[in-house]
């Protein structure tokens, strides 16, 4: 960050880099608005309203290389292994799926970004590899575009659609339906740590990207460089709250115990 560091001028003082990534990281571990970030660290609008892309940019151009790198040939064998080793999935070297990312309806966007849940959005698409990693995004979808609705594909596998299935098809659906919950237990975390996500984003459409980009290499550095004992503790209660939410594992009363509304 420190070659990011602004020039003194005759005006005012520079707002060290730490000072700016400590604005920035605030924002998206929040999702806080931009007048309670900007009262808290005593700044002005205008200057909270550019320290944040700015800094997202930063981010991801630092820590892209590092931590979300084109893989390499020999990548895509470790994770197919790892899918393997870890999921009982073949030949697999990623999960796919998208998330809508809620935004204030930008002007004059007319229904681009309208989603089918009645909101605007714009979609992060991701493959995630068998460590909870993101191992390629897109941001440039709309709210108009499917999060999840891919053609089948020699290369990418779907479920069979329907209940009425025979035992060897809903084994099927099951063993690729494990393997894919990768893929949204890491959307799960994501949102999780960065409460950014927990809140319409109020930014224009490319600052958001820049945010959905920063969190997401965030994401990964988070993952690399903590102690995986305690990662493997967050998965483990991701687990269970998917468990607690699955046909297996609900139970009748917990919708009325929670919120007071009959099943």
């Amino acid at each position: 960050m420190s070659q990011y560091h602004k020039s003194q001028t005759n005006f005012r003082n520079p707002i060290s880099a730490r000072d700016r990534l400590a604005v920035c990281l605030r924002y998206l571990a929040t999702g806080d608005s931009y007048k309670t970030v900007y009262l808290n660290y005593r700044l002005g609008k205008s200057t909270v309203a550019t320290i944040i892309p700015e800094v997202c940019d930063t981010i991801w151009k630092k820590l892209q290389p590092l931590y979300m790198p084109i893989p390499s040939t020999d990548d895509w064998r470790k994770i197919a292994d790892g899918f393997q080793e870890r999921w009982q999935f073949p030949n697999c070297t990623g999960a796919l799926d998208g998330k809508h990312v809620v935004i204030q309806a930008p002007s004059n966007s007319g229904s681009t970004f309208y989603n089918y849940k009645g909101g605007f959005s714009i979609v992060l698409m991701a493959l995630v590899d068998h460590k909870y990693g993101f191992t390629i995004i897109d941001v440039d979808g709309h709210g108009s575009n499917s999060d999840g609705g891919l053609p089948p594909s020699q290369n990418i596998m779907l479920p069979f659609p329907g209940k009425d299935l025979d035992e060897a098809r809903r084994i099927y659906n099951y063993r690729l339906s494990r393997a894919r919950r990768v893929v949204e237990n890491s959307f799960g975390i994501l949102a999780s740590k960065w409460e950014v996500y927990q809140r319409r984003i109020k930014l224009q459409p490319q600052n958001v990207d820049r945010v959905i980009k920063a969190t997401c290499v965030l994401h990964n550095y988070i993952i690399k460089t903590t102690d995986p004992t305690q990662h493997e503790a967050f998965l483990i209660r991701e687990a269970y709250k998917d468990y607690f939410m699955s046909t297996s594992g609900a139970v009748p009363w917990q919708q009325n115990a929670c919120f007071g509304v009959a099943q």
